[in-house]
């Protein structure tokens, strides 16, 4: 079949009528035959702006151009050389690159997300390289999310004894506990996790951060100690009425969809507030629950975070949209949720974030009955689990160049240090911090002991 070069080849959905019943998989993804065409569609810039775009710095044209050849195990070949999570990736990523790409001036940008997921869908079983000889040098992580998993994978090839520690039971973060399964199939986030591991990666799970391990003990037994804690701690609106039952911030109720612990929605009005990501993930994820779902957005649709499909993905599957809308105020009755007080928006001057700044309409306050309201607009890192010399505003104070910390022997990385973020920047900040770690390991005096080496490889 003749490929249109300025169109895309599509990429295969399940229809909304399937899809919105189940968390089965949305998207998926292209056959090898669709995923050659598309890759052949690119024309291989020498000076590639989509690399330039990737916070990973991944190698685009590389694995596009072993696609194109038909040669699969070649492309994954190469983004494991920068990127531990082909799948998770070929699925979740924001990819950044594809605004870059010189297509999309007269056409479709060429699917890059979607054929590194084709990467990872077809090629063999691909391993990264056996890592360096050892080290000596023993690393902890606290947080087994995308950054402390990328720093793991590094450090680990680079040759040091890894352990990485973690409060949960699973290792994973907010791909696991974040990311619904019909975005991210659970087999897929495993897959790339189980790869990362398999280099000698020790897990320790359960374990909190101040309580059941100090971050003084570990910089006392390790020779340098990572914190990739995440931002995990709810923020929230501050609007009268927050604390009525039936009000929920969105990584509670994706961690209570995820555990199975989830009230029930079976006709049930559930209003989702934001804009982003994780508040479409919310309203799809409550109309799989059998709710009548819906989002309340302070500003207009062309400035939501979340991707157009992902909003097209919402509204297809039933999801309304109720933008410039901003809620000011819940109601209750008996302690427990019965409407939400919202007000109208028009849009202003932009902001920082170079949107038009949403301004509220005097006297166009109106109620909507509701019965659980979530809130998806931010969440923060938690700096209670941290001594003082570390907490910076909202985030662990670091050097911004090499990730470290006024303590000694401590770093940091991920949304710890930037604010919640995604998935790609989590990466690329676990993998800056891991060689910033290993050069400070390798400015010291090797100390490996037979006792230490044994623990490190467990």
């Amino acid at each position: 079949m003749e490929t249109n070069v300025w169109k895309r080849v599509p990429v295969r959905e399940a229809p909304p009528e399937i899809r919105a019943t189940d968390f089965r998989e949305v998207c998926k993804g292209y056959t090898p035959q669709e995923a050659i065409r598309e890759a052949q569609r690119c024309i291989l810039c020498r000076k590639p702006l989509c690399a330039l775009a990737c916070p990973i710095g991944q190698d685009v044209v590389g694995y596009i151009r072993k696609i194109g050849e038909g040669d699969f195990d070649g492309a994954l070949e190469i983004i494991l050389r920068d990127n531990p999570f082909p799948g998770v990736c070929g699925r979740v990523c924001p990819h950044p690159c594809e605004a870059m790409c010189p297509r999309g001036k007269k056409g479709d940008p060429i699917a890059i997300m979607t054929l590194k997921r084709a990467a990872s869908d077809f090629a063999g079983d691909r391993a990264f390289p056996m890592p360096n000889s050892s080290t000596g040098k023993r690393v902890a992580i606290v947080g087994a999310g995308p950054a402390g998993l990328a720093a793991a994978w590094r450090l680990r090839l680079l040759g040091h004894f890894v352990t990485i520690y973690d409060r949960a039971h699973q290792p994973g973060g907010l791909l696991l506990f974040g990311i619904p399964s019909f975005r991210l199939p659970r087999d897929v986030l495993w897959e790339d996790i189980e790869r990362i591991l398999k280099l000698g990666v020790e897990l320790c799970l359960g374990l909190s951060l101040g309580k059941q391990i100090s971050l003084a003990e570990l910089q006392e037994e390790y020779d340098a100690v990572l914190l990739a804690v995440g931002a995990l701690k709810p923020r929230w609106m501050s609007i009268p009425g927050e604390d009525l039952e039936g009000v929920w911030h969105i990584l509670d109720f994706v961690r209570m969809t995820h555990l199975g612990t989830v009230p029930d929605l079976r006709g049930k009005r559930v209003a989702v507030v934001g804009g982003g990501f994780s508040a479409l993930d919310g309203v799809r994820i409550a109309l799989r629950l059998g709710a009548e779902a819906f989002i309340l957005y302070r500003r207009d649709r062309d400035q939501m975070p979340a991707s157009p499909e992902e909003v097209r993905h919402a509204e297809e599957e039933g999801a309304k949209l109720y933008v410039l809308t901003n809620p000011i105020r819940c109601i209750g009755e008996k302690g427990r949720l019965v409407a939400v007080e919202c007000q109208r928006q028009r849009l202003g001057e932009p902001d920082d974030s170079g949107r038009p700044r949403p301004v509220p309409i005097p006297g166009s306050e109106f109620t909507i009955p509701v019965d659980i309201l979530i809130e998806a607009v931010s969440q923060e890192v938690d700096l209670s689990v941290v001594p003082d010399p570390l907490k910076g505003r909202r985030v662990i104070a670091v050097d911004s160049e090499t990730l470290r910390t006024p303590m000694p022997k401590v770093f940091a990385a991920g949304d710890a240090v930037t604010g919640p973020l995604d998935i790609v920047h989590a990466i690329a900040s676990g993998k800056r911090a891991a060689e910033s770690i290993h050069s400070f390991l390798s400015e010291q005096t090797p100390t490996p002991s037979p006792a230490a080496a044994q623990t490190g490889q467990a």
